[in-house]
């Protein structure tokens, strides 16, 4: 494997995105293959693309609304589904034009997959997939006609290259996904959730390696990440403000926001992913000085952005993601001091205060984790989740090796309506098997998870695709601590905002692992993306950097 990175020319935000620098000097075009550098006269490149931008975001919207009677009954949804092919086209014309934009944009579209959109007959898809399609699509096509000639080709070497020692794990979670499928006692559901949480996820991760080729690309993806969360956030307020009432008393007897979701800790989840971004982007080091209103409208912005963010997260009420986020943001903060000294005093105030705060208030602390957010039992989810978490140790002792299927949990764990299977021995715990007290798990026979990130996997694809994973998620880390360490050594003003957006995919990925522990943070379609998405932004950053996988980290002479 190559030790050396494949250079990326580092062109500004709003430049024409172009290739790899070693195309052009093979003779091969650096320009997307139909950008000639024309632009609509009398508009500079940074406006020129936001309208590119605008204009994928709107097309795209209209052809999804028009005619989806999943939506609702209101006048859009009821039109002529037909109506809605010619902005389909205008997106197909824009994704010809400007790729990588359409590409980057997609975050914006994960948090919808649960309101399809017909495409003939009975076949639906989520506008995720739409749009990864479309790409797909293409790109397939590009590369059909230009073959080798393609802006964004990539010979094998360059692509193992990008992948680094990611790629065997990746491999293996993927092939172990497949095998998956063939234990699977629902195969048309583990079909379906293999393709929407594994296959697309992927395709996206390589489309994404293949196409982001500037560093404006990857900031614009992070940022649609940010602003996926941004559009949550703002649905969440207007349900919370407009239909209060509308909200549905959970088991807990709290009533919460739950925006686009079905659940309101699937906010907390998707915040996990992107809230991260922000608080680094605030607390970045900037090349401008303090007391300079460049300084300010770039830190005064991110706040902007995280405060509705902030304010849903706490209507949620999701616990796990409370903390989740809260330890992303002492991360991002203690990363952010620079000086050791200081870093070390910081420490140890807080390992003091820490402790302090545990000691007065620790029959507090547990009674809030141990006794709020209780059912009608007076039982709580905390609880529930120590027995779910013995119900997925009991399942992996009797198929260890390849688990049950994607989205097979539910077949085996109790007699429901979703997968009925009242043949098959189910392995909800009713009752404390030492006490013989109700876990009052019985009247929530649904819960489609173990509640934990790696039991999930552990159950859904086996033992060797838990071991992918976790592969991934040391290579994650590894990588985070090598490139912020290269950056480091080799600060400049022009490193300065590969340093945030690095901080910011790692807090991110920190978050939602933390989260793992008590919830499902992976296998969800929106999930799923977020997670290869700060997995490819790490690697296109390393590129960026000129991180090496092998050797010493020092500085460069």
């Amino acid at each position: 494997m190559s030790s050396q990175s494949i250079p990326l020319r580092d062109t500004a935000h709003g430049e024409n995105e172009a290739g790899n620098g070693d195309h052009a000097a093979l003779g091969r075009p650096t320009d997307p293959p139909v950008d000639n550098g024309k632009r609509i006269r009398g508009i500079t490149p940074f406006w020129h693309d936001r309208f590119i931008e605008i204009s994928l975001v709107l097309s795209m919207t209209a052809y999804y609304v028009i005619g989806n009677v999943h939506l609702g009954t209101g006048f859009l949804f009821a039109l002529n589904p037909l109506l809605s092919l010619p902005f389909l086209l205008v997106f197909v014309v824009l994704c010809w034009y400007r790729l990588p934009i359409a590409l980057a944009l997609l975050p914006l579209t994960l948090p919808f997959y649960f309101y399809q959109k017909t495409i003939f007959s009975h076949y639906s898809l989520s506008l995720a997939e739409l749009t990864l399609g479309i790409c797909l699509l293409v790109a397939l096509l590009q590369l059909g006609l230009r073959r080798s000639n393609w802006s964004y080709w990539l010979s094998w070497p360059e692509l193992r290259d990008r992948l680094g020692p990611f790629s065997i794990p990746i491999f293996v979670f993927f092939l172990a996904a497949t095998l998956s499928i063939f234990v699977a006692y629902d195969k048309v559901s583990a079909l379906r959730y293999y393709r929407e949480e594994v296959i697309d996820p992927l395709l996206y991760l390589m489309l994404a390696l293949y196409c982001l080729r500037t560093r404006g690309d990857v900031t614009r993806l992070l940022l649609a990440m940010l602003g996926t969360g941004l559009m949550v956030a703002l649905v969440g307020v207007m349900q919370f403000f407009d239909f209060r009432n509308t909200l549905q008393l959970e088991s807990d007897g709290v009533r919460r926001v739950h925006a686009v979701y079905g659940s309101a800790n699937s906010i907390g989840l998707l915040f996990d992913y992107v809230l991260p971004i922000g608080f680094a982007w605030i607390a970045a080091k900037s090349p401008f000085t303090l007391n300079t209103w460049a300084f300010w409208k770039k830190k005064l912005f991110a706040v902007a952005v995280c405060v509705p963010l902030l304010y849903v997260l706490f209507l949620t009420q999701s616990l796990g993601s409370w903390i989740a986020l809260a330890v992303a943001a002492v991360f991002i903060a203690a990363i952010s001091i620079r000086q050791r000294k200081v870093l070390l005093i910081a420490v140890a105030i807080f390992v003091v205060a820490l402790g302090i705060v545990l000691f007065l208030f620790h029959t507090r602390i547990t009674n809030f984790f141990f006794h709020s957010h209780v059912d009608i039992h007076q039982v709580s989810t905390t609880t529930k989740r120590l027995y779910l978490w013995e119900s997925a140790l009991n399942m992996i002792h009797d198929s260890p090796w390849f688990g049950y299927g994607m989205d097979n949990w539910l077949c085996h764990y109790s007699v429901n309506k979703i997968c009925f299977t009242p043949q098959l021995h189910h392995y909800l715990i009713a009752r404390d098997p030492v006490t013989h007290v109700s876990t009052d798990l019985k009247f929530e026979p649904n819960l489609s998870h173990p509640h934990n990130v790696f039991l999930h996997v552990w159950v859904s694809i086996g033992s060797f695709g838990l071991l992918a994973f976790i592969v991934v998620l040391i290579l994650f880390a590894w990588l985070f601590i090598r490139m912020l360490s290269n950056l480091r050594a080799n600060e400049t003003k022009e490193s300065l905002s590969l340093q945030w957006m690095t901080i910011g995919v790692g807090g991110a990925m920190l978050a939602a692992m933390v989260q793992g522990q008590v919830d499902s943070a992976f296998l969800e379609q929106d999930l799923a993306f977020c997670f290869w998405m700060l997995v490819v932004a790490l690697l296109l950053l390393r590129v960026h950097s000129g991180t090496f996988w092998r050797g010493r980290v020092k500085p460069k002479t």
